[in-house]
C-alpha cells in the first residue's frame, strides 16, 4: 500500500461532500446585557417599586422614602428621603407622579414633595387617573374633586393591588382572593379564589394589558380575564420558570416582564426567559418593572435597581467586543491566554491572569482563531496576534530544556504559581490517591526554574496538552504562517510528536517517565484496562498527531508510525469503536478535545485505510452530544461527516451567549421547569436539558452545561476564545455568512 501517494485522500472527499451548501445569514439581532445602578445605603437600596414620570424620568421607592435617576446618579428631591418606606409609584394620564408610603400619599417631582391629601394609612395600591384610586390594609379611597373619598365594599384587608374596571366596578388583589367590587352598590361582591378561576388566591398585582385584557399576578402564576371570566392561565405547567409573582408589566412589543421572588420572568408569544443571578441583577428578590422608551427594563429588586439593556447587534459585532475583551485583560507574558482573576469580585478594574493546568491548550484554540481570522479577514493584526501566541507555545517547550517535552505553563520567577505548588507526599497520602486514581503520577516538586533563570515552568504536561498545541499549530501553519514561520512549526511538531514516537508513545517527562495522562502506547491502550476508556480516544488522537507531523515536516517516519499502529495494533478498529452511551464515562472535556483532533484527522490524513474508520467514530461520536447545540461540535461534524445536522440550535447559542463573561454564580435549582436528571451515573446536580446560554452559569465548550448549579461568585472573567473560535470556525468554513 502507497500511503504517501495517498495522503489527505480522506480529507478531500469529506470536504467535498461536507461544504455548507449556504452560509447562514450573519442577521442583525437583540444583544440584551446589564448594567447595575445600587443606591447610596442599605435602606436605600430596598427597592419596592420603579416607575417613569411624566418627564420619562425614572423613580424609585425605597425603604428610605423615593429617589430619582439623573446622569447615571440616584437624587433624592426635598423631603424625598424623610418619606419614609414607601411601596407603591404610580403616574397617572396627567403625568403626575404619586408616591404611596406607610403614611399616605404624595406627589413627587424633582423639585421636591408634596402631601397627596390623604395621610395616617399605609397605601401600596394606586391606579386609575379620574378619579385616582389608592388603597391598603387601612382601606380603599378616591380622589375626587381633590380630596379623597372612602370606597365602600367588601374585600379582604391584605390589599396588594387595584384596578378601576368599566361599568363602575374595581377589582382588588387581596392576599385572599381576587374581589370584583361595583362602586355603585356596595354590597355587589363577587370573589374569586377556587382552583378553577384562580391560580392562587394570592394576588400581588393587577395589569390592564393592551388588549384589554386583565393580566392577575399570583404566588401561583399569571391569570388573564376578559371581564370577570378567566381566558387562560400561565403557571409552571406551561413552562413559567418562576412562578410566584409580585408585579407584572407590558411593554411596547407585547412581551410581559414578571418580577418574581427568583428574578425577572419574561414572555414573549409563547417563549419563556429568566433574568437572574448577579449577572443580571443585584438581586433576585424583584419587585417591579418599568420599561424606558428604549425598551430597557429598569428592575426593582432588594438590592438596587438594575437595567437590562439591549443593542442591536451581528456575530460579527459580538465576535468584535469578545476579541477586545481577549485582547485587554486575557494574555500575560509570552503571549498565553487564560482567565482573569478580578481583585474585589465583579469589578473588572483590576485583575491579574494565573497559572491554569491547561494554559499550552488555551493558548493554542487562541492561536487556531486568529490564524482563521486571518484566513476570513486578511487582517494583519490576526496574523500577528498569531504569532505571538505561538512563540508562546514554543516557550513552553522550550523551558522544559527538553528537545520534546512541553510545559502546561510558565510564569515569570516574580510570579509565583497559585496553584499545585510544592508539596509533601507522605506514602499513606500517596496510597488514597492511588485509590481514586490508579493512574496517579505523585510529584512533589511540580514547578521547576529554567536554566535561564527567568521562568517557573510546570511539569506532567496531559494528551489535552498536545491536542491544544497540534491543533493550534497545524491551523496555523496552512492559515497564517509565513514560510520562515512554517519551518518553525515544522520544527515544534517534529521534536514534540518525534519525541512521543521515540518513547513508545508517551509523552516523557524529565524523569524519564510518562506523565500522568499522555500516554498513546498500544500496550496501554490495548492491554491495559486501566486505560480503556481512553482507547478509542487516544488513538484517534494519535493518528491525527502523525497526519500533522508528516503534513508539515514530510518525513517518512510518521507514515511508517501509522502504518504500524493501525496494521499491527488495531489503531483504525479502535477508533471505529468510538463510544460514550455510559453516562460516567462521557464529558464535555473529550468533546472539546476530539473536535480539535476530528479536524486536524480529517484535514491531515495519513493514509486511506483511516476513511471508513475516521468517518464511523466523528458520526458516533456527535450523537452523545448533538442534542447540546454546540456550535465548535456541530460545525466540525457538517463540515466532514458527509452528513448535516440543523445549526438553529448553534447559531442561537452564539447569539445568547453573554456579553458578560464573569463567572457568577447561577443556581438554577429552584427553577419551576426543569427536571433531575436521574439516569444512572449522571451526576447529582444535572438538570435533562441545556438551558439557554444567557440563563445558566458562563459554561465553556469543555464544561458541563447540564449543571444545575455553576459558577464562582463573580470572582474571575473567563476567557472568551472558545465562542471567538467556533465564531471565525464557521467563517472560514463558510458556514456562517457575512455580516449582513
Amino acid at each position: 500500500m502507497n500511503y504517501k501517494t495517498l495522503i489527505g485522500s480522506l480529507a478531500f472527499l469529506c470536504l467535498a461532500a461536507s461544504v455548507q451548501a449556504q452560509a447562514l445569514p450573519d442577521a442583525p439581532f437583540q444583544q440584551e446585557y446589564h448594567e447595575a445602578y445600587p443606591m447610596p445605603t442599605a435602606g436605600a437600596n430596598d427597592v419596592k417599586a420603579v416607575a417613569f414620570d411624566g418627564a420619562e424620568r425614572l423613580w424609585a421607592a425605597t425603604a428610605e422614602g423615593v429617589r430619582y435617576l439623573e446622569g447615571g446618579t440616584w437624587k433624592a428631591p426635598e423631603g424625598g428621603t424623610q418619606l419614609g418606606t414607601t411601596y407603591a409609584l404610580y403616574r397617572d394620564s396627567k403625568g403626575t407622579l404619586w408616591a404611596g408610603t406607610w403614611n399616605g400619599i404624595y406627589k413627587v417631582t424633582p423639585k421636591g414633595v408634596v402631601s397627596g391629601g390623604l395621610t395616617g394609612a399605609l397605601i401600596n395600591a394606586i391606579d386609575g387617573g379620574d378619579p385616582l384610586f389608592a388603597g391598603g390594609p387601612h382601606g380603599i379611597w378616591k380622589l375626587v374633586h381633590g380630596k379623597w373619598e372612602a370606597v365602600g365594599g367588601s374585600w379582604h384587608k391584605m390589599v396588594h393591588a387595584v384596578h378601576v374596571a368599566p361599568a363602575n366596578q374595581m377589582w382588588v388583589g387581596t392576599g385572599s382572593g381576587l374581589y370584583l367590587q361595583s362602586l355603585t352598590s356596595p354590597a355587589e361582591t363577587r370573589v374569586f379564589s377556587r382552583p378553577d378561576v384562580l391560580l392562587s388566591s394570592n394576588v400581588s398585582s393587577l395589569t390592564l394589558l393592551a388588549d384589554g385584557t386583565l393580566c392577575i399576578g399570583t404566588t401561583g402564576g399569571l391569570d388573564f380575564y376578559k371581564g370577570a371570566k378567566r381566558v387562560r392561565s400561565l403557571t409552571a405547567k406551561d413552562g413559567m420558570p418562576s412562578y410566584r409573582v409580585r408585579s407584572v408589566t407590558q411593554d411596547a412589543e407585547g412581551r410581559l416582564w414578571a418580577a418574581t421572588e427568583m428574578g425577572v420572568v419574561r414572555y414573549d408569544a409563547g417563549r419563556w426567559t429568566l433574568r437572574h443571578s448577579r449577572r443580571w441583577l443585584l438581586s433576585d428578590d424583584t419587585r417591579s418593572v418599568a420599561i424606558g422608551k428604549d425598551g430597557t427594563a429598569w428592575v426593582a429588586t432588594a438590592a438596587g435597581v438594575d437595567a437590562i439593556r439591549r443593542r442591536k447587534m451581528t456575530l460579527a459585532d459580538k465576535a468584535d467586543y469578545y476579541l477586545q475583551m481577549i485582547r485587554a485583560r486575557h494574555i500575560r507574558p509570552p503571549g498565553l491566554v487564560g482567565p482573569a482573576v478580578l481583585v474585589t469580585p465583579g469589578d473588572l478594574s483590576k485583575s491579574f491572569i494565573e497559572d491554569d493546568d491547561n494554559d499550552g491548550e488555551h493558548t493554542a484554540m487562541y492561536l487556531a482563531m486568529e490564524s482563521m481570522r486571518y484566513a476570513v479577514t486578511k487582517n494583519p493584526t490576526a496574523r500577528d496576534n498569531a504569532k505571538v501566541a505561538f512563540h508562546a507555545l514554543m516557550e513552553l517547550q522550550r523551558a522544559t530544556g527538553t528537545d520534546h517535552f512541553i510545559a502546561r505553563s510558565i510564569l515569570p520567577v516574580s510570579t509565583p504559581p497559585r496553584h499545585e505548588v510544592d508539596q509533601t507526599i507522605t506514602p499513606e497520602r500517596a496510597a488514597a490517591m492511588y485509590l481514586d486514581n490508579p493512574r496517579e503520577k505523585p510529584i512533589e516538586k511540580r514547578w521547576l526554574l529554567t536554566k535561564d533563570g527567568k521562568w517557573f515552568w510546570k511539569r506532567d504536561a496531559s494528551s489535552d496538552e498536545v491536542d491544544g498545541h497540534v491543533f493550534g499549530y497545524a491551523v496555523y501553519y496552512d492559515l497564517a504562517a509565513t514560510e520562515e514561520e512554517k519551518r518553525l512549526v515544522a520544527d515544534q511538531v517534529d521534536r514534540i510528536i518525534g519525541g512521543i514516537v521515540a518513547h513508545g508513545y508517551v509523552l516523557q517527562d524529565i524523569d524519564g517517565k510518562g506523565t500522568q495522562w499522555a500516554n498513546w502506547s498500544p500496550e496501554s491502550l490495548n492491554r491495559d484496562k486501566t486505560w480503556r476508556e481512553e482507547r478509542f480516544g487516544n488513538s484517534t488522537e494519535m493518528l491525527s498527531y502523525l497526519g500533522v507531523a508528516y503534513h508539515v515536516t514530510q518525513k517518512q517516519k510518521y507514515l511508517d508510525a501509522v502504518k504500524y499502529l493501525v496494521e499491527k495494533h488495531g489503531y483504525a478498529k479502535n477508533m471505529a469503536s468510538m463510544s460514550y452511551v455510559t453516562p460516567s464515562e462521557y464529558t464535555h472535556i473529550n468533546d472539546e478535545l476530539l473536535v480539535m483532533v476530528f479536524h486536524n484527522l480529517f484535514t491531515n490524513t495519513a493514509t486511506p485505510a483511516l476513511e471508513k474508520s475516521a468517518l464511523t467514530a466523528l458520526r458516533s461520536w456527535h450523537k452523545t452530544c448533538r442534542r447540546d447545540g454546540i456550535p465548535f461540535y456541530d460545525f466540525i461534524f457538517n463540515r466532514f461527516s458527509g452528513q448535516q445536522v440543523p445549526l438553529d440550535r448553534a447559531m442561537e447559542t452564539l447569539r445568547d451567549w453573554p456579553l458578560d463573561h464573569i463567572e457568577w454564580t447561577v443556581d438554577n435549582s429552584r427553577r419551576a421547569d426543569v427536571q433531575w436528571d436521574r439516569t444512572p451515573g449522571a451526576p447529582a446536580n444535572f438538570l435533562t436539558r441545556i438551558l439557554p446560554r444567557s440563563e445558566i452559569g458562563l459554561c465553556m465548550w469543555d464544561q458541563e452545561p447540564y449543571f444545575a448549579t455553576m459558577g464562582r461568585n463573580g470572582e474571575r472573567e473567563d476567557r472568551p476564545n472558545d465562542w471567538l473560535l467556533a465564531y471565525w470556525m464557521g467563517r472560514y468554513y463558510g458556514i456562517i455568512g457575512s455580516p449582513e
